[in-house]
């Protein structure tokens, strides 16, 4: 149907319905509203926006079946008022005196008597529509900022109801000129002030914990012509009764503040105090934090140091995202959160389960309690974030679930197994070694995300070069990981190892040496009682006993050849990315996977690392200048991956 064929079907059809409503008692007409917003709560998305607006805003304080509830309640308000404005013009002084009671009505008497025009400021809470409806009934119409319906006809009728007791219908735009022009009339004009200003208008302030935009038109009539600003709040009662309160009148003062932050978090703040009080009769519909300068971040995590330092390092790099739409103030609240499933088969069992889950998640998180310990079930069911972050294959389908209810953006790391690689994701990052079907929002990189902050790196190798006996000179790092599946380490190649490594540091220098959670107990008993007879060794950390976050950032500051066994990805990313020339060690003795073996090629074929087995480690590190090139790798895909992020931001 075209554009203009719909305009006028949807003319005819509410023209029709008000027709309808204003020949029904109002009892019954407000009965026919509730019964349209029950048929509307099950076919419209936006329930789905009003639950994940309303988590954001109350976290825990409501469990799901509330939120539901309120969001049903939500719909019948507004079905509700739809049907009230349908019957504005048959309102009378009668139906004020029945159905309306005014608390502190004085002090609009009282800013009217000022003859400086008067500001009356509202939220789309209650029937904010029948506020100047119910003033033009009192003999002081309104000039009301409205906004226009994309259908043209649909437009004029809803603009006649607003006018149908004096009250007169400004556009936005050019229409604030008219507004300036009732003010120095002396006549009152209505704005509602709790909406998104945009990208690039209004003040960015706190509302329900997130800094978004809020219009400050309002105060800026007000500081150019001395009116005083009039917050009212209606509230809708039981029976189609309404309740009005009168707050306390706003003073701009000419010379002031002219951004206006003090005025809006004041009125920001009443309408917290009311939306807290009726959650049911503000507009949780509307997307209002669609420009938001808070994203909050939910790293989800495996327990594996290499998965949450890629997830973290992710994180870091949107936080470098300062500004958007060139307004600073970007803040970034971030909480890690550990996954525990109840056992080994629960974690089997539980993507077959979220396959069907994923779509109907939003309000159903309950389940989860069926499969993960109590802890971790707690922390999902209260969780709430705009971006959902995770690494590693076990946590893909628990991403997706959470992203559901909270209308969260989905980050992923690493490739999704099947089926789990079909669904859609706001972003992917998938190393180029990964092969198979990818998601449609992949981007491929060379390594996998890594933290490079300079100052920290520095401040990590001052906490451990006490430690050293020289600092000058250490010129190798060794990373020491260890088994994984197939994938074994002889004691026989540990032992080789550290003969060569004390070989160079006659000749070389000294080396710094660290094991990781997976180097075998055998090994790290011998490197322990082997520990007084390295002598070039400055230093030696076993991980099951020195968990201290600066040793590897430290490690890697303070030498110039870093060596990393083959069995770790995500160390030898970190290495890279550190800027250091790198030697990854084949080590094991069978079981590489192939896409560990992929992924070193790919970065030996750019000269980012060089290869090397023990009967020739000796040599590589003597002769590394002439096997590896760094190349500005990192800085690149940090770069590109920057700007992905803050185009998704």
């Amino acid at each position: 149907m075209t554009k203009k064929g719909t305009d006028s079907w949807t003319y005819a059809f509410v023209r029709a319905l008000g027709a309808f409503c204003s020949r029904l008692p109002l009892d019954k007409a407000l009965v026919l509203g509730v019964f349209a917003s029950r048929f509307a709560f099950y076919f419209s998305k936006r329930r789905r926006v009003a639950y994940a607006e309303l988590k954001s805003a109350f976290g825990s304080r409501y469990s799901p079946a509330q939120r539901r509830r309120i969001i049903r309640e939500h719909f019948a308000h507004i079905g509700q008022t739809v049907i009230e404005m349908m019957r504005f013009p048959k309102l009378s002084r009668q139906f004020i005196e029945d159905y309306v009671s005014i608390h502190h009505v004085e002090r609009f008497y009282e800013a009217i008597g000022e003859k400086k025009g008067v500001i009356l400021l509202t939220a789309h809470f209650g029937n904010w529509e029948l506020l100047q409806i119910i003033s033009g009934v009192l003999g002081k119409p309104i000039h009301v900022l409205a906004r226009d319906q994309k259908h043209n006809r649909l437009n004029v009728f809803l603009n006649q109801l607003r006018e149908s007791h004096g009250s007169v219908a400004i556009s936005r735009g050019m229409g604030i000129r008219d507004l300036l022009r009732a003010l120095r009339r002396q006549e009152l004009i209505g704005v509602v002030g709790d909406q998104d200003a945009g990208k690039c208008e209004g003040v960015i302030i706190p509302f329900f914990g997130r800094k978004t935009t809020v219009p400050v038109g309002a105060f800026e009539l007000a500081r150019r012509t001395g009116s005083p600003v009039l917050p009212c709040f209606i509230v809708r009662l039981a029976s189609g009764r309404h309740e009005i309160f009168v707050e306390e009148p706003f003073r701009v003062a000419p010379e002031g503040d002219q951004n206006f932050e003090r005025e809006a978090r004041q009125f920001i703040g009443k309408s917290e105090h009311f939306i807290e009080k009726f959650p049911s009769q503000w507009l949780w519909a509307s997307k209002r934090w669609k420009h938001s300068w808070t994203k909050r971040l939910l790293i989800l995590s495996d327990g594996k140091p290499g998965h949450v330092k890629q997830s973290e390092a992710l994180a870091f790099q949107m936080k470098s995202v300062t500004a958007q739409y060139g307004r600073p103030g970007m803040e970034y609240p971030t909480e890690t959160l550990e996954v525990y499933f109840k056992s080994r088969w629960h974690k089997m069992l539980f993507p077959f389960f979220a396959t069907a889950f994923i779509p109907w998640a939003q309000g159903k998180l309950h389940w989860l309690r069926h499969f993960f310990k109590k802890e971790t079930y707690q922390a999902l069911y209260n969780a709430s974030a705009d971006f959902v972050i995770s690494c590693g294959a076990s946590l893909t389908p628990l991403n997706l679930c959470l992203a559901r209810e909270c209308r969260a953006k989905s980050i992923v790391l690493m490739k999704p197994s099947f089926p789990f690689n079909l669904f859609d994701y706001d972003l992917a990052v998938i190393p180029a070694h990964d092969k198979g079907i990818m998601p449609t929002e992949a981007f491929r990189t060379l390594l996998t995300p890594s933290l490079k902050d300079q100052e920290a790196f520095e401040e990590s190798a001052q906490k451990i070069q006490a430690h050293l006996r020289n600092r000058k000179q250490v010129r190798l790092a060794v990373f020491l990981g260890g088994p994984t599946r197939r994938y074994r380490m002889d004691l026989e190649d540990i032992q080789k190892l550290m003969e060569i490594l004390e070989i160079l540091s006659g000749s070389f220098g000294d080396y710094l040496l660290t094991t990781s959670r997976r180097t075998p107990e055998a090994a790290t008993r011998f490197l322990k009682n082997g520990k007084p007879h390295f002598k070039g060794c400055q230093m030696l950390v076993i991980h099951s006993e020195d968990k201290r976050p600066e040793v590897v950032p430290g490690m890697m500051a303070l030498a110039d050849i870093l060596i990393v066994t083959e069995d770790s990805i995500s160390m030898i990313s970190e290495a890279v990315s550190a800027g250091k020339k790198v030697i990854v060690l084949s080590l094991g003795t069978q079981g590489l996977p192939r896409k560990h073996e992929r992924f070193r090629e790919i970065l030996a074929r750019e000269s980012a690392v060089v290869v090397a087995e023990l009967k020739d480690l000796e040599q590589k590190v003597i002769h590394i200048d002439q096997h590896v090139r760094p190349r500005a790798i990192f800085e690149q895909e940090s770069e590109a991956l920057r700007r992905r992020l803050q185009e998704i931001l």
